[in-house]
Parts: structure tokens; C-alpha cells; sequence
């Protein structure tokens, strides 16, 4: 029993000089809508960092040098051939060593639209927008936009350190402990601490492969149906456009003012008239009283 005790004593303790360490994910900054600079290689390639941790020179280092930004960008194009372009797009994203990760398409009768989304090595980011503007005949818009996840993925690092120098000390508990009572209470705390291992190594492989993928979307739009219909002059979309406007805007006048009548003018009508309606009716009364 005093083994025992002395087992849960030192389990009490390892947890509280572990719990200190929970890790608090940084706040995600705003990402920038400026096209970033070209992000660094993968920060397992460096020399000195692994992923199970890294020691105190390390992280500075990667504090100080190296950042894990997830890359985004979008496009909105003007092609030729939706059905060629987005045929090339595929074909590149495999050439390049990414993959398509959805494809809509959307059939008109003057052409079909389609929007690709498609993630490819983030080192290859530029090579891949330089190629689709190639593509286009215009550019109608493009944003590109990075996040820095360089502090959660320091901040997991250091959390991993500790739970695993607490699992390493459990086991040597567990080896220790004879009784089952304490086999049993190190056993719990020993399968919680390896859950929370498994748990920040999934979300740092996450980080890990969202910075070493760019993600691009990129919607495309037929040279057809980008041209407005004229006929001598006039722009009939514009025109419809206007008509239809308006239409909504007589609409929302007369929906504006029924509102107004029943909230506003009947009960207004109401209060001037009983008062009218009262008096009219003692006035009646007090002729017939009279003449009686």
C-alpha cells in the first residue's frame, strides 16, 4: 500500500509539472491579400530539425529564418475553350506533382463555365500562375494570400517534448508498480498522455502538409459569354438590368407603404376617431334629451 502510494504521489506530481505546458494554439494572423514572397523549403529539410521536436538553438533558428506559411491563391479567367483549359489544368497539376481536388461545371447555351480547385507543391506556386495566365486570354481578377503557422507548429513542437518526457516517465512508473491498484491509475494517466501525443502529431502533420501545398481556384469563363449582346449600339443586358431594378424598386415602395398604412396610419385613423365618435354620440344624446 505504501508503494502504492508513493506511485500515485509521483504521477500526481508529473502531471502537474506537465499540465503547465497545455499547449494555446497563437492567434491566426489576418492573411495579407498582397502576393507573399517565396516560401522557404519545408522545415523538416533543414539540418538540426525533427519532427518530433527540436532543440531550444533550433527553434530560435526557425523563429528567426524559416516560416510555414499556407499559400492560397485564386484566379478568375477569360479563356478561349473552358473544355480545353480545364483538360490542360489537370494535366499540369499531375505534371507538376499535385492533384485536382474538385471540378464544377456549369452548361449554358452560349458556352459552359467551370471552376477547378487544385493543390501542387507550394514551391511551385508562380510557375503554376504564370502558366494559367498563359491560358487566358484575360485576367479578370487574381488574389494570391499567404498564413504564417510557423507559431503553432513551434508551439506543438514544445508540447510534444513534454507529453512525450511524461509518457517516458509513466512507463518507467508502470514498471515499477506492482499492485494493481497503482498499475491500474498509472495505466489511465499513461493511455490519456499518449491520446494527447497522437493528437499533436496529427494536427503538425496537417501544418506540414498545408504549407507544402499550395491551394489554388481557379474559375473559368468562355471568350462567348464574357462579350456583352449589343444590337445597334445598345447594351440589352444593361437594359434589362435597369428595368428589372426598377421593377424592384416600385415594388419595395408599395410593400413600404402597405407596412406603413397598417402599422402606422390606421391606428393613427383609429385614435382621432373614437374621440370624435364619442363626442358625436354624447352631442346625439343630449338633443334627444333635450327636446324630450
Amino acid at each position: 500500500m505504501k508503494r502504492y502510494l508513493w506511485v500515485l504521489i509521483g504521477v500526481a506530481a508529473l502531471t502537474i509539472a506537465t499540465g503547465g505546458c497545455a499547449y494555446r494554439p497563437a492567434a491566426t494572423p489576418t492573411p495579407p491579400q498582397a502576393v507573399v514572397a517565396p516560401v522557404p523549403p519545408p522545415l523538416e529539410e533543414k539540418a538540426g530539425y525533427s519532427r518530433g521536436g527540436a532543440d531550444a538553438a533550433t527553434v530560435a533558428g526557425v523563429a528567426t529564418a524559416e516560416r510555414m506559411v499556407v499559400r492560397t491563391a485564386s484566379l478568375d479567367l477569360i479563356v478561349p475553350d473552358t473544355e480545353k483549359a480545364l483538360d490542360d489544368i489537370q494535366a499540369m497539376a499531375r505534371e507538376l506533382g499535385g492533384y485536382v481536388v474538385s471540378v464544377e461545371a456549369y452548361q449554358y447555351q452560349e458556352g459552359r463555365q467551370a471552376t477547378v480547385t487544385l493543390r501542387i507543391p507550394a514551391e511551385k506556386l508562380d510557375t503554376v500562375l504564370d502558366r494559367l495566365r498563359a491560358m487566358a486570354t484575360t485576367v479578370r481578377r487574381e488574389s494570391v494570400s499567404g498564413q504564417d503557422v510557423t507559431d503553432q507548429y513551434v508551439d506543438l513542437q514544445s508540447r510534444l517534448r513534454h507529453l512525450e518526457a511524461k509518457e517516458k516517465q509513466l512507463l518507467e512508473f508502470l514498471d515499477k508498480a506492482e499492485d494493481t491498484e497503482a498499475v491500474l491509475a498509472v495505466y489511465e494517466h499513461l493511455s490519456q498522455t499518449q491520446a494527447e501525443i497522437e493528437q499533436v502529431k496529427g494536427r503538425m502533420q496537417y501544418l506540414e502538409n498545408q504549407a507544402a501545398l499550395a491551394t489554388v481556384t481557379v474559375s473559368l469563363t468562355p471568350d462567348v459569354m464574357a462579350q456583352p449582346l449589343e444590337t445597334g449600339g445598345w447594351n440589352l443586358p444593361a437594359t434589362v438590368r435597369q428595368a428589372v431594378e426598377t421593377l424592384l424598386s416600385v415594388l419595395e415602395f408599395f410593400v413600404k407603404a402597405l407596412i406603413y398604412i397598417v402599422i402606422v396610419v390606421l391606428p393613427a385613423l383609429i385614435l382621432v376617431a373614437l374621440p370624435i365618435f364619442g363626442l358625436f354620440l354624447l352631442v346625439h344624446w343630449l338633443v334627444r334629451r333635450r327636446r324630450k
